[in-house]
């Protein structure tokens, strides 16, 4: 790797863990007609730097899954795009769809503020196709905010008959862990914690009906997704798992798995016991 090549790889590792920069994805899903285009969607999604942007667009016939990562180089910026596709090519003798799968990647460097046209269904600008060509509009947006980390979506659909669907795609660098023991219809007061994954394990005590119970837990990542669908379009990047371990460390407890989405998640414990863990976005800062 040359010195020029190292220096700009290293500018574009300081600038996504810049803290108080936002990366905002400006979206719009545009039908071709005769008179004029029409918008079928518009939306934001934005977050840290390092966030990414997942797109749905579903058809009878079609389907279309991306992922957009961002890699921040001074005044420009390139957008890498996984497209995952599906199209319905036939029906089999017993009048089952038989569907075609592909894969493809797609690489542009643009300006910050300019706009990428993607076209997941394909360029078609002729014949009876052209009025299913949808394109998708992309700008790309940084600014100062302060320090938040949370992700926000914003994401309006204006025809309904289409289904499409945006979400930001963030990796969590900490997690709001609240516990709780159960057992029938009691339940101990609420543990709030912050966490960070893989950092060193903790030793928490909860308490319920005046009896003390004593855990060693640690928050770490979920394993490496099996399929390539799922690494590929980042399918379990907001989820956290609670490793649940006894203070003398003889076995584990168990491990709850849960995405950052306020839901709890419970694992039964040796001594009737029941814990819950929700795992949600830390607080601003």
């Amino acid at each position: 790797m040359g010195l020029s090549s190292f220096t700009s790889l290293l500018s574009a590792l300081s600038l996504l863990q810049a803290p108080g920069t936002r990366l905002t994805y400006r979206i719009r899903v545009i039908e071709p007609a005769s008179a004029a285009p029409r918008t079928l969607a518009s939306g934001a999604v934005s977050g840290p730097l390092d966030s990414d942007m997942r797109l749905t667009l579903r058809t009878d016939t079609t389907e279309v899954e991306a992922l957009f990562q961002v890699t921040p180089l001074g005044d420009t910026v390139t957008l890498a795009g996984e497209f995952f596709t599906r199209r319905q090519v036939g029906r089999s003798r017993r009048g089952l769809p038989l569907w075609e799968e592909d894969t493809y990647r797609r690489l542009v460097r643009l300006a910050w503020s300019d706009t990428a046209r993607i076209y997941p269904f394909g360029n078609s600008t002729q014949g009876a196709r052209a009025s299913r060509a949808l394109r998708v509009e992309l700008i790309l947006e940084r600014q100062f905010a302060g320090g938040e980390t949370r992700p926000a979506e914003v994401f309006e659909l204006v025809d309904s008959t289409r289904d499409v669907r945006l979400e930001a795609i963030v990796r969590p660098r900490r997690a709001r862990v609240i516990l709780n023991l159960v057992r029938g219809d009691t339940v101990s007061a609420p543990r709030p914690m912050d966490m960070v994954p893989d950092e060193p394990s903790r030793i928490v005590q909860l308490v319920l009906r005046g009896r003390a119970t004593t855990l060693v837990l640690s928050l770490t990542r979920p394993d490496a997704a099996r399929s390539a669908r799922e690494r590929a379009l980042a399918l379990d990047a907001d989820v956290v798992c609670l490793r649940v371990s006894r203070p003398d460390g003889t076995e584990p407890l168990g491990t709850i798995c849960g995405r950052l989405n306020n839901v709890g998640r419970q694992l039964a414990l040796p001594n009737g016991d029941t814990l819950t863990a929700t795992f949600s976005w830390p607080g601003w800062r």
